[in-house]
């Protein structure tokens, strides 16, 4: 099968699109396809083993701009490519404009596959974007979704969203979770993880990994340490990512002088992060926002911690309660209520066996369901029925 896949993503950043596009990628290879990524060239570039990488060329360096130009140039290079050897599948993560490059499937005749991971109006609306520029998304999106034959999502509720709001054919979305490479998130001693990051060997440790947005939540857990670290002095909440809220952070780190309890790791590289996670003995996966209740969501982070056999407190929603019942991986928390949080973690540091045991019970179910090999094998099954279709 000879797969093109179309990502708007940055491959100098260690994001988790970045990391799903290449784990899909090398997965697909590895299973004997051959996989051509066609990405936006920002400047740096990466090699990854098995798949030929197009770099895009991109006019303008402006938000916005950037995001026109890229598929604007797209078009002519796939066509290029088509041309040379059409695609049994051209597969794509949602963009509003991908339309002007996919287009080109009705004169090739590939397979139009749509990946969505999110619901943009709805994330759109949490940060209060103004009504008439989600109106221009919904209806750009509705051009993809009808030129696509089929589309992945990792979440029931997406599924759902897709059938009622854009009328596709349920039949014709497969639901598929997000996963993690346990070849590179796996269980390592805590200590020897400490010791390798500079950081205090005894005490608790919380963590934190993921961009520092307004709906991961973090931000409303931070201020619980104060309050905590009275119960439990050699408390730590190390936090790993960066993004919109590290200000906020710092400036409240810095106004209570919670330095020594709150580690601000911002971003590091991605083979990194499971030394940051195993160096914890409970992760965190906060979410706030009533919002994600619509969307359902399937966050890496989450996949990630269950590798490295750490037990996770969470709020169920978006359809984490499922997962979490299913598998018993962690602790959730049927409150929006941040302080409700204080509870649940103390009772869960204090209780040793419950942790090691939920940790265990993440790690079997990524080796067993939630790992790439998994995960493209269903997209892979899903693929090869498509294409018999005429």
């Amino acid at each position: 099968m000879k797969v093109f896949y179309l990502a708007r993503i940055n491959t100098a950043t260690e994001d988790a699109s970045t990391r799903h596009v290449f784990e899909f990628c090398r997965q697909f290879s590895r299973m004997g396809h051959e996989v051509v990524l066609f990405v936006p060239n920002l400047g740096r570039k990466r090699e990854l083993e098995g798949v030929r990488l197009v770099y895009v060329p991109v006019g303008f360096r402006k938000p916005g701009v950037t995001f026109f130009s890229f598929y604007l140039s797209l078009f002519f290079i796939l066509l290029f490519y088509c041309l040379k050897s059409r695609p049994d599948v051209v597969y794509t993560r949602l963009q509003t404009m991908e339309w002007m490059a996919t287009l080109l499937k009705c004169v090739f005749r590939f397979k139009y596959v749509v990946e969505v991971n999110g619901l943009a109006p709805v994330e759109m609306k949490i940060n209060n974007v103004s009504e008439s520029w989600i109106s221009f998304v919904i209806f750009m999106e509705r051009i993809i979704y009808q030129l696509s034959d089929q589309w992945v999502t990792p979440s029931v509720l997406i599924r759902d969203y897709l059938v009622r709001n854009y009328e596709v054919n349920p039949e014709a979305v497969l639901v598929v979770t997000n996963g993690a490479n346990p070849e590179l998130s796996r269980p390592m001693d805590k200590t020897e993880c400490r010791n390798q990051l500079g950081l205090p060997p005894d005490g608790n440790y919380l963590v934190f990994v993921g961009s520092l947005k307004k709906w991961h939540g973090i931000d409303r857990l931070v201020p619980l340490m104060s309050h905590l670290v009275e119960d439990i002095p050699d408390l730590y909440l190390l936090i790993v990512g960066d993004g919109e809220k590290k200000a906020d952070l710092e400036e409240w780190i810095g106004q209570k002088q919670m330095h020594r309890n709150i580690i601000l790791a911002g971003k590091v590289p991605f083979e990194k992060v499971p030394v940051y996670i195993n160096a914890g003995d409970i992760c965190l996966a906060p979410y706030f926002e009533e919002g994600l209740n619509e969307t359902g969501i399937s966050p890496l982070k989450i996949f990630e911690y269950m590798a490295c056999a750490r037990p996770i407190i969470t709020n169920p929603v978006g359809g984490l309660d499922a997962l979490f019942r299913e598998h018993e991986i962690g602790v959730m928390i049927h409150s929006m209520n941040p302080q409700d949080w204080m509870k649940p973690i103390k009772d869960l540091l204090g209780d040793p066996d419950k942790m090691n045991t939920l940790g265990n019970n993440g790690l079997r179910a990524v080796q067993t369901h939630f790992n790439w090999e998994a995960i493209c094998e269903k997209i892979e099954t899903a693929l090869e029925h498509l294409i018999s279709r005429k």
